[in-house]
C-alpha cells in the first residue's frame, strides 16, 4: 500500500469520527494525570480506587478476544491501555476499532489495574481522540534508517527513539546549568543586536540582509563580543549571553552555520583568571548534568582533573608541521600545507596556515582537556598581548575530546592598538580574506571613553553538549540542523 493509500483509508476514518459527532481535534483534554505520575503513584492510586484519565500517542495496538490492548507513550513513559467491549458497550468499541490507528493521540480514562503478567495498566472506561493521525509511523523496528532522514524529519526521530529525545534534555539541562554557574558568579544576563551594522567580534563571513523600511543592510551577528564590551565601557562589570550566532561558512560534524554560543565578560580579571573559572565552570556543569566529573566519548573516558594542562601554540605548531613560527615564512608553511592536504587559499596568511596544519594534524587527537595558550598577534586582533613588545597574545582555546569548545583572552582596552589591529584586518578583507574583521568606528569611540581591564570568553554550547551525549556530530544535538532541501524527485 503507497503512503498515499495509507493516508486516504485515515481520511475515512476521520470522516468516519466527523459523521458520528466526534470532533477528531477537540481543544479540551480531560487528562488528569502524566503518564510518569500515575506510575510513580501507582499502588496509591489502586489502593484509594481513583478513577484517573491519561492521555498519549498510541504507539501499538494488539486485539486479544474482545479486548484491544494499547501502548499509549506520553514524553519519555508509557502505559498499556485496556479497552474492552465489556466496559465501554459492543457499539462504541466497534466504533473505536474502526477508527483507532498507531500514531492517533488519544486519552483514556478508567482504574488502574495490574495484569496476571504483572504489567501496570490502565482499565478504559472511556476514550476520546484527541489529534487524529493522517500519516503511519515510520516501522516500529527498523525507525528512520535514513541519517539524512532524522534529521529532515526530527520530530518522527523523537517519537521513535527516547535516547535521541534523552540527549535534547540533556542539551537542555547543560544550558540551564550554565546559566546558572554564571548568575550564581554574579554575572548579569543581558540580549545584544542580532541585526548588526558592522559584523564584528570574530573572524568569519557573515550573513548579509536587508531592512526595507530603511533601505539598509545589516549583518546577522557572527558574534555579540562588540557590544558585550560596550556594556563594560557602560559601567557593568560582569555580563554573559546565550544566543545564537551565524556564519556563513562551510558545514561538517562540527559546524552548522547556525549555531548557539555563551559569551561571558568580566571586568578587572584576566585570562589567567578565566582559565581557572573556566576549568570550574566545566567541572561544575558536567558533575552536574552527568553525575560526576567524567565524561565518555566515542569509546574513551575522559575525567576532568584540575588544574588542565596548558600546552603554547607555537609548540602544537612546531610539532604539528615540524616548522618554528618564529623563522618559518608563509611559503613554508603552505608548501607544508599543500603535503598534509589542507586546503590552501591565496588569502591566507601564516598564522591562518599554520593553524589549520595544527588543527588536521593534531586537535581531533587531543582528548583530555587541555588550554591551548599563547596564539599569535595576527590571529586576535581583539586580544592583549602577554607583554607589551610581545608578538603572542593573552589568548587560551580550551580542547576536549578534540573539540574546541572556548575561545577566550584578556581583551584588549587601548583604542589606538585596536584601530591599528582592526585596519589590518580591513586590509586582510580588501585582498581577498572575506572572514576578515571590519573595522567598527563606534566601538573604537565606546573604547576611547575608557573600558575598564577585563577577560572575555565565549563558549560553543553545541560542542560542549556533543560531548557530554557522546555525539560525533553537532546534527545530533541539534532539534533542527541546517539541510539542503530535497528536490521534488528526491
Amino acid at each position: 500500500m503507497s503512503l498515499e493509500d495509507f493516508r486516504n483509508e485515515r481520511i475515512k476514518k476521520l470522516n468516519r469520527l466527523r459523521e458520528a459527532g466526534i470532533d477528531p481535534y477537540p481543544a479540551v483534554t480531560g487528562r488528569n494525570r502524566s503518564i510518569r505520575l500515575a506510575l510513580e503513584t501507582f499502588d496509591e492510586l489502586v489502593a484509594a480506587d481513583t478513577e484517573i484519565t491519561i492521555a498519549g500517542r498510541v504507539m501499538a495496538q494488539r486485539g486479544h478476544g474482545g479486548i484491544t490492548f494499547l501502548d499509549i507513550k506520553d514524553a519519555l513513559s508509557s502505559m498499556q491501555a485496556l479497552i474492552g467491549s465489556d466496559r465501554l458497550g459492543q457499539d462504541a468499541y466497534d466504533l473505536f476499532l474502526s477508527v483507532l490507528d498507531i500514531g492517533d493521540f488519544i486519552e483514556v480514562t478508567g482504574m488502574l489495574t495490574t495484569t496476571k503478567r504483572g504489567e501496570k495498566s490502565i482499565e478504559a472506561k472511556s476514550w476520546k481522540m484527541l489529534s487524529k493521525s493522517l500519516r503511519p509511523l515510520p516501522e516500529k523496528w527498523h525507525g528512520l534508517q535514513d541519517v539524512e532522514e532524522r534529521y529532515r524529519q526530527r520530530y518522527l526521530d523523537l517519537i521513535l527513539s527516547d535516547d535521541i529525545k534523552k540527549n535534547f534534555i540533556t542539551r537542555f539541562k547543560t544550558i540551564a546549568a550554565i546559566r546558572r554557574y554564571f548568575q550564581d558568579n554574579r554575572f548579569l544576563e543581558v540580549e545584544t543586536p542580532v541585526l548588526q551594522l558592522i559584523p564584528g567580534g570574530a573572524t568569519a563571513r557573515p550573513f548579509e540582509t536587508h531592512m526595507n523600511d530603511m533601505d539598509l543592510n545589516l549583518f546577522l551577528r557572527v558574534a555579540p563580543e562588540l557590544y558585550l564590551k560596550r556594556l563594560l565601557v557602560g559601567g557593568f562589570s560582569r555580563v554573559f549571553e546565550i544566543g545564537k550566532n551565524f556564519r556563513n561558512e562551510g558545514m561538517d560534524r562540527e559546524h552548522n552555520p547556525e549555531f548557539t554560543m555563551l559569551e561571558a565578560y568580566a571586568a578587572y580579571k584576566d585570562y589567567q583568571w578565566l582559565m581557572q573559572f573556566t576549568e570550574d565552570l566545566l567541572v561544575s556543569v558536567t558533575t552536574e548534568v552527568l553525575g560526576a566529573p567524567e565524561i565518555s566519548y566515542q569509546g574513551k573516558r575522559i575525567v576532568l582533573e584540575r588544574p588542565f594542562r596548558r600546552l603554547a601554540w607555537n609548540d602544537l605548531v612546531k610539532e604539528a608541521s615540524g616548522l618554528d613560527y618564529a623563522t618559518a615564512t608563509v611559503e613554508d608553511f603552505a608548501a607544508r600545507a599543500r603535503e598534509l592536504d589542507v586546503v590552501v587559499e591565496k588569502s591566507m596568511t601564516k598564522s591562518t596556515l599554520a593553524d589549520e596544519i595544527y588543527k588536521k594534524t593534531l586537535r581531533h587527537a587531543m582528548l583530555e582537556p587541555v588550554f591551548v595558550i599563547d596564539h599569535p598577534l595576527e590571529l586576535s586582533p581583539l586580544s592583549k598581548k602577554t607583554s607589551p613588545d610581545a608578538d603572542t597574545v593573552a589568548r587560551f582555546q580550551l580542547l576536549v575530546g578534540g573539540f574546541e569548545m572556548t575561545n577566550a583572552f584578556s581583551e584588549l582596552n587601548d583604542p589606538i592598538d585596536q584601530r591599528e589591529r582592526l585596519i589590518q584586518q580591513q586590509k586582510l578583507r580588501e585582498e581577498g580574506s572575506e572572514e576578515a574583521q571590519r573595522v567598527d568606528d563606534d566601538y573604537i569611540t565606546a573604547l576611547e571613553h575608557g573600558m575598564p581591564p577585563a577577560a572575555g570568553i565565549g563558549i560553543g554550547i553545541d560542542r560542549l553538549v556533543a560531548l557530554l551525549t557522546d555525539s560525533r556530530s553537532l546534527r545530533d544535538i541539534l532539534l533542527f540542523p541546517t539541510m539542503k532541501p530535497k528536490m521534488n524527485n528526491e
